[in-house]
């Protein structure tokens, strides 16, 4: 029996200490936000050469699906144009990441800034948004439904942001918000 309860410690031990090292930190958060630029640019190339058309096809949310904006291109891309990919992979080798690795960094740091951004910005808008019944889709043209559900799980998705990663991201917001200006004026 004891030894039992020891293996089981071990157990428990070990899965928590996996799943301490999945937190978001402040260099991963900091390395994102440098390789933006360098990303920028790659992203510009693919929408001059065309190929952003079938990549926005193949990121767009759906209902029930989880919010993974970086995942999600850096999955479509991989599958839809490797060379591409390749390329894309060694432009972010020396922010350190892989391109697994940047893209879920991505999608915490942009959810937990769009979190930041919706309670500093607007915190009743957050609110109203909750509200809303899901069942009012049903009423609208499948056009603006399926645009509406992808609004939807961006929502959800900030909403249930994590605070952790909130907190880390608050180190950057500043360098995020001067990143999203420059790429409003273009």
């Amino acid at each position: 029996m004891k030894k039992l309860l020891i293996s089981f410690g071990v157990f428990v031990f070990a899965i928590t200490n996996a799943f301490a090292g999945d937190a978001l930190t402040e260099d991963q958060a900091k390395r994102f936000v440098e390789s933006l630029d360098s990303v920028n640019g790659f992203g510009d190339e693919l929408e001059a050469s065309g190929k952003t058309d079938r990549l926005a096809i193949d990121t767009q949310p759906k209902a029930g699906e989880k919010f993974m904006p970086y995942t999600k291109a850096i999955s479509a891309l991989k599958t839809n144009y490797p060379a591409d990919y390749g390329r894309f992979a060694q432009l972010i080798k020396p922010h350190g990441f892989n391109a697994d690795e940047w893209s879920g960094v991505g999608d915490r740091v942009m959810i937990a800034y769009l979190a930041l951004h919706m309670q500093q910005e607007d915190p009743q808008a957050m609110a109203m948004l909750k509200q809303m019944d899901r069942s009012m889709l049903d009423n609208l043209p499948p056009e603006l439904k399926s645009q509406m559900e992808a609004s939807l799980v961006l929502v959800e998705a900030v909403q249930n942001a994590p605070q952790a990663d909130m907190k880390v991201v608050s180190t950057v917001k500043a360098e995020l918000d001067a990143y999203m200006e420059a790429q409003q004026k273009q």
